[in-house]
């Protein structure tokens, strides 16, 4: 919460879906990547809660990662010394024929920070990455749902959880192709890709064939996607919001 006249600096943020863990992953696995996501984003943590529990400092939080087996866990929140969430991770509830859970992983960055974004995005990829954006967010929106704040005396983010009816490919389980829009750095499956196909939304010649390949559409491209898309432009998300 934050008191009026107060504004947060512009952001950028990371959006990614994986399945890091096997159904039977050691303790020690959660605390690993958790650590390599905040090593990725060159923030300062310093507290965090557990499947929505009290907050606690990094150093016992940290503990109990240590502790946990991935399967145990459902939520994780990491904030910074302003109280912002500056690190998520969130199990997907919904299954595609096998066992291994998708995590949504969310992470947030200083502006102008596409060296870091393609870092996280790249080391992500190692671990099973489904689907994967990173985007750049004015001081007037909330990263966590990505829609304006509401504002007030008192500037509360207004959170929105409308599932996925508004995606590009709605899909509830994420492993099943869902794609959110375009965005100015992209990783998408070979299903996803496929299902980006079969939405209507035309890419350029030039856009990836291949699933997990990292794609920030050049200036020519997203010239060409606005140029074929008239009708999809709240799917393109290329400036800052």
């Amino acid at each position: 919460m934050k008191f009026f006249g107060r504004r947060r600096a512009s952001v950028t943020l990371v959006r990614a879906w994986c399945s890091p863990f096997g159904e039977d992953g050691p303790a020690g696995e959660l605390l690993a990547l958790v650590d390599q996501v905040l090593a990725a984003i060159a923030a300062k943590p310093l507290e965090g809660a557990i499947n929505h529990g009290d907050v606690q400092p990094m150093s016992s939080l940290r503990r109990a990662l240590a502790r946990m087996k991935p399967v145990q866990l459902d939520t994780l929140t990491v904030q910074d010394e302003s109280g912002e969430v500056i690190c998520s991770f969130g199990a997907e509830g919904a299954s595609v024929g096998d066992r291994s859970r998708a995590f949504e992983i969310f992470a947030l960055l200083p502006p102008a920070g596409d060296a870091l974004q393609d870092k996280l995005l790249r080391m992500l990829q190692g671990y099973r990455l489904h689907y994967g954006y990173a985007r750049a967010l004015g001081p007037d929106f909330s990263p966590l749902s990505e829609v304006r704040a509401k504002r007030g005396f008192f500037d509360t983010a207004l959170q929105v959880d409308g599932g996925r009816a508004d995606w590009l490919v709605p899909e509830m389980d994420v492993r099943a192709g869902a794609v959110r829009g375009i965005y100015p750095a992209n990783v998408f499956s070979a299903i996803g890709l496929a299902r980006l196909a079969g939405s209507g939304l035309r890419l350029p010649a030039s856009a990836p064939t291949l699933g997990e390949t990292l794609w920030r559409p050049s200036a020519a491209e997203r010239a060409e996607i606005l140029r074929l898309n008239p009708t999809y432009r709240d799917y393109l998300h290329f400036g800052d919001a």
